[in-house]
């Protein structure tokens, strides 16, 4: 019984700390990997604990956090990295990038994958903090997810650490310092827009880009012409000669359902809303408009149809 309240009392001192737990001893560990066998615990890694009912309404970046703090309180001098960093200084990602693992610093050249952690080799670890977390400088995080990550899952973390005062020279620092090729860092430097709003208004023009469609103007201003405090902004935006304007908006499920974007209206509310917002916008010389969603951009192949359907030119 007073294992049970100990346990009971390290799980919830974790949740209010936004982490999990590890045994302290091994009658301890036995208790936990019991509650594991019988559902009431989850053990996300190797000899570390959460409440399965809390652990499972965590999305994956939560997870990350989670581990990550726990990690630290039992290696103080970690420095975390790459996807690990990205997640933990909140830049916007798509969560899939933590399912290789987390990743940490390391100045053994020999680097490598231990326990479900890779690590990162490093000759000089530039040390950051975030969430009371070390972590990998800004820079040196935006260089280490180009070189992990596919070009279109590291485009949202470069916007959106754009979007909060990301250097372009600090990135090109850390890469003249690399005895390696880092072409896949100058390519998003190329199309880095600290505009973007969102981490999937980033992976929607990083599919864009891959597919060879003109790169669009991002979140541009419509005015009405008859007065000029009713305007609207719009994600996407094309233009051609002879006035030929294309509109593109992306429309995450948040949109519809998150309070802190519908300001608490009804789906209903919000689409009626939508459509007034359209017949505007055509009236204001606005040729098409194309809506898509996240699984259209994750599949792209409806979204490249889309975006062709209405003209959108490509190259090569």
């Amino acid at each position: 019984m007073k294992t049970h309240r100990i346990i009971a009392d390290k799980l919830m001192q974790a949740q209010r700390r936004q982490s999990c737990i590890f045994a302290a001893n091994d009658t301890e560990g036995k208790a936990l990997r019991r509650r594991v066998h019988a559902g009431e615990l989850s053990s996300p890694y190797h000899g570390m604990f959460a409440d399965a009912r809390y652990w499972n309404a965590l999305n994956e970046t939560e997870r990350v956090r989670h581990i990550a703090r726990c990690l630290a309180t039992r290696y103080p001098s970690w420095v975390f990295a790459g996807p690990t960093a990205a997640a933990i200084c909140n830049l916007d990602h798509q969560w899939s990038i933590h399912r290789s693992g987390l990743y940490v610093a390391s100045s053994i050249s020999s680097g490598g994958t231990a326990g479900g952690v890779r690590r990162i080799f490093m000759t000089e670890i530039p040390i950051a903090e975030a969430q009371g977390l070390c972590v990998t400088s800004v820079a040196r995080t935006l260089v280490d997810c180009a070189l992990l990550l596919p070009f279109s899952k590291a485009l949202p973390v470069f916007d959106s650490a754009f979007g909060n005062g990301a250097s372009e020279r600090d990135v090109r620092d850390v890469c003249a310092g690399l005895r390696r090729d880092t072409s896949a860092v100058s390519r998003l430097l190329s199309h880095v827009d600290p505009r973007s709003e969102n981490g999937g208004e980033s992976l929607a023009r990083a599919v864009m880009i891959e597919a060879r469609f003109q790169t669009p103007q991002l979140q541009r201003v419509f005015v009405d012409p008859r007065n000029s405090l009713h305007w609207y902004r719009v994600d996407f935006t094309w233009c051609f000669p002879g006035g030929y304007t294309v509109v593109g908006e992306y429309d995450g499920v948040g949109k519809y359902v998150d309070p802190a974007m519908t300001d608490r209206r009804s789906i209903q509310a919000v689409v009626s809303e939508q459509a007034e917002r359209e017949r505007d916008l055509y009236a204001w010389g606005v040729r098409h408009i194309v809506r898509f969603t996240y699984d259209d951009v994750v599949r792209r192949q409806p979204l490249i149809d889309k975006l062709a359907s209405v003209g959108i030119p490509r190259t090569g």
